[in-house]
């Protein structure tokens, strides 16, 4: 009983805990950061997070760290593309639900460094099955991102 009560007390204390935003979904807009305009979801599932826009243009889901903090979740994470660079996460999930995301989008090339500002901005998908990492790897296989003319924003 008291390994229990301990277990537990550790697993629900603030600290850093990749995974503890698995199996949540977030619906909202992604944009330039003063405002966003294009719909998006963002997903996480086995320590990994993916938004639906970055992977239809060729970002691989990527690892996520997370933080407990008193009135919600911190996370950090990064995707990558081969050809468009990477996204730097920077996020909040509130204990409400919203979530606001701070991203930076660098693209380096041998001539050439872009950076931009970019955000994300929604609330969390209750009444939906959640994403799985599984799923979106095979969907992504038969994936061209240089087929889908919003990737160019990218």
């Amino acid at each position: 009983m008291a390994l229990a009560l301990a277990v537990l007390l550790v697993g629900s204390s603030p600290g850093n805990a990749a995974g503890i935003l698995d199996g949540r979904s977030f619906a909202g807009m992604i944009g330039p950061a003063e405002s966003p305009d294009l719909e998006d979801s963002l997903h996480f599932d086995e320590g990994y997070f993916w938004s639906d826009i970055c992977t239809r243009c060729g970002f691989k889901p990527g690892t996520y760290d997370a933080e407990a903090m008193d009135d919600g979740v911190r996370f950090t994470g990064t995707l990558e593309s081969d050809s468009r660079g990477s996204f730097a996460y920077d996020g909040f999930v509130s204990e409400d639900g919203s979530i606001r995301v701070t991203i930076t989008w660098e693209r380096r090339r041998w001539y050439w460094t872009s950076r931009r500002k970019i955000t994300f901005v929604g609330g969390e998908l209750t009444s939906v099955e959640t994403a799985s990492l599984s799923q979106l790897r095979q969907a992504m296989q038969s994936i061209d991102p240089d087929g889908n003319p919003m990737c160019a924003r990218f």
